[in-house]
């Protein structure tokens, strides 16, 4: 395998695919992703700094429309395939894409493009395909051209499954895991090189440090069994190889008592399969439809379909780090509850930063001047703490759940982890922080930013684009806001309920559960406790007022029938008498 570094730009109008590939090159030393565009314009743009060094382009060639309102103006990727063969003849273009005809390829490949790889492809073709064509060789695969010798490079280590997004951004959070616990190995291990054996302090310190080195070498090994990819046993780098061997021998020498206490061991264990199962729940579902079917209008509703899916990927993945950085500090459970408001505000927090770009810029609504919109949006940190965050219902419930095994109560009774009742549960408190936490997102986005155009071509449904649309979308869920304040959620307190959104096949929906809140019920106060009067009163008087109307009914009822309706029939019977008499009398006697 070459050792020369080759630098890479990602060109595809689809963002999970562009972070995916993106987090999978990058456990290749000798492949750099210099930059990702979405857009031919994009990529023209930023080939145009002469002071940029690219080896190969990895080009889709389905590339969405990003600006609509440029029509037919905007270049297609096999437009895109021409121009840069045009204007840069000698730059490698790998064409990366989903099954396209057979015609299109090939006027591809007539205007100089040195590769074609299917999205499907298997890691250890498309490796060797990046490679090949960055080198200056042409690459259509075995089929197409015998002169292509795949064996030159062969990548046992690598997983025989096909390139997913899914399956990148899982083995994304194993990579982090295990490059987290690395650097707290290396400073633990840094500050027991310094220390003084001679002095007693030091001593301590080192009992200490030694200490944490075993837990940590213990939670390296853990990741490992239980979030390595399948049938990839050696894919980290040389510097991360964490082959069973290797840990065991790390182990063997650090830890100074051999005798393990594997029931500690185990019970992590299960508590790590048993996420792990949720979060591939979680991820499967993300996959399907988003449309909200409730009644209750969303913010992420204005979101085009892939925006959607992106930020809820993404709350997921902060969710997964903050549950990873709770077990390293070792938080104790009478700790959790002061500590849930941070949680999720961290989390909200992580959630905008890697959704939109920390450094992605706007021009100011009323100026010229360019303003960060991260920036803007977490300043608003206190209101959406108030108006989503604090009220995501069962959290702490369910991060107890996850990191000391507590029992889940379901309608008053206790599910131990892992049963199927306790895992349904844990699946909608999960969809449920999700949604929130990316409501969270685009609240603070709607009231700064709603209206620029950039904005609104970038993250907002097709139908939603138009100045009165927005603002009727805002109307819709500003009286959302006032009518939860005011009723709904008095209602609910009063009910001993919880509404949940969840995830499910046709969309998201709704789902009651039952919460005693009696506690959120005493601190009621002005027109929330007047709604609760209110509907106290009609419990209290409702079904006597319902007996008093049908008694009421059924005496109108036998009046009607009884006295008026017979009384009317009698008339009518001597009405129709007294009209036949009247007839017979005046007819004319027949003559004797």
């Amino acid at each position: 395998m070459s050792d020369e570094l080759y630098r890479l730009l990602l060109v595809d109008s689809d963002r999970i695919f562009r972070m995916g590939m993106r987090a999978w090159l990058a456990q290749f030393p000798n492949l750099e992703v210099v930059a990702e565009v979405d857009s031919a314009e994009a990529t023209l743009e930023f080939l145009s700094d002469d002071a940029i060094d690219i080896d190969l382009i990895l080009l889709d060639l389905n590339l969405e429309r990003s600006k609509p309102e440029l029509g037919d103006k905007q270049l297609s990727g096999l437009e895109l395939c021409q121009q840069l063969k045009s204007r840069y003849p000698d730059l490698p273009i790998l064409l990366l894409s989903a099954p396209q005809p057979p015609e299109l390829v090939a006027i591809a490949l007539r205007a100089g493009v040195e590769g074609y790889c299917l999205k499907g492809t298997k890691p250890e073709e498309l490796i060797i395909a990046i490679r090949q064509v960055a080198s200056g060789e042409i690459y259509l695969g075995d089929r197409n051209n015998p002169q292509i010798n795949q064996s030159q490079q062969p990548f046992t280590n690598l997983p025989d499954e096909p390139v997913s997004v899914v399956a990148i951004i899982r083995h994304n959070f194993y990579l982090s895991g295990l490059r987290r616990i690395d650097r707290a190995l290396d400073e633990v291990k840094a500050g027991l090189e310094g220390a003084n054996p001679q002095q007693i302090s030091d001593r301590l310190t080192q009992l200490v440090l030694a200490g944490q080195v075993r837990e940590l070498q213990a939670a390296r090994w853990l990741v490992h069994q239980l979030w390595k990819p399948a049938k990839r046993p050696h894919i980290l780098s040389q510097s991360n190889d964490v082959s069973p061997n290797n840990l065991a021998s790390d182990l063997s020498v650090e830890v100074a008592n051999p005798q393990v206490e594997i029931s500690s061991i185990t019970n992590e264990s299960n508590i790590l399969a048993i996420q792990a199962s949720l979060w591939d729940r979680t991820v499967e579902k993300l996959q399907a439809n988003l449309a909200n079917l409730s009644r209750t209008p969303l913010e992420i509703d204005i979101l085009k379909d892939e925006k959607k899916r992106e930020l809820l990927y993404i709350a997921l993945r902060q969710v997964e780090q903050s549950l990873t950085e709770l077990r390293f500090s070792e938080i104790q459970p009478n700790q959790l509850h002061d500590q849930i408001p941070t949680i999720l505000k961290n989390i909200w927090q992580e959630t905008v930063i890697n959704f939109f770009g920390k450094y992605y810029s706007l021009s100011h609504p009323l100026n010229t001047s360019e303003v960060n919109v991260v920036d803007v949006l977490l300043k608003d940190v206190a209101i959406v703490q108030v108006a989503f965050l604090n009220k995501i219902p069962q959290i702490e419930n369910f991060l107890s759940h996850l990191l000391f095994e507590t029992e889940l109560i379901v309608n008053n009774a206790n599910l131990v982890i892992g049963t199927p009742e306790a895992m349904q549960r844990a699946e909608l408190i999960l969809d449920n922080l999700l949604i929130q936490i990316a409501n969270g997102v685009i609240q603070p986005l709607l009231n700064h930013f709603a209206d620029v155009e950039e904005v609104k071509h970038k993250f907002y449904r097709y139908n939603l684009l138009p100045t009165r649309e927005i603002e009727r979308f805002r109307n819709d869920l500003s009286w959302k806001y006032r009518l939860e304040k005011y009723i709904t959620d008095p209602q609910l307190i009063f009910e001993s309920r919880q509404v949940l959104f969840a995830f499910a096949n046709s969309g998201i929906k709704q789902v009651s559960i039952y919460a005693p809140r009696s506690q959120e019920l005493q601190q009621l106060e002005g027109i929330q406790l007047a709604v609760t009067l209110v509907l106290e009163l009609q419990d209290a008087i409702a079904p006597r007022l319902k007996s008093a109307i049908a008694l009421l009914g059924s005496g109108f009822v036998y009046v009607l029938t009884n006295v008026i309706g017979r009384g009317i029939g009698l008339i009518g019977r001597g009405v129709l008498q007294g009209i036949g008499t009247a007839w017979q009398e005046s007819r004319p006697k027949p003559k004797k």
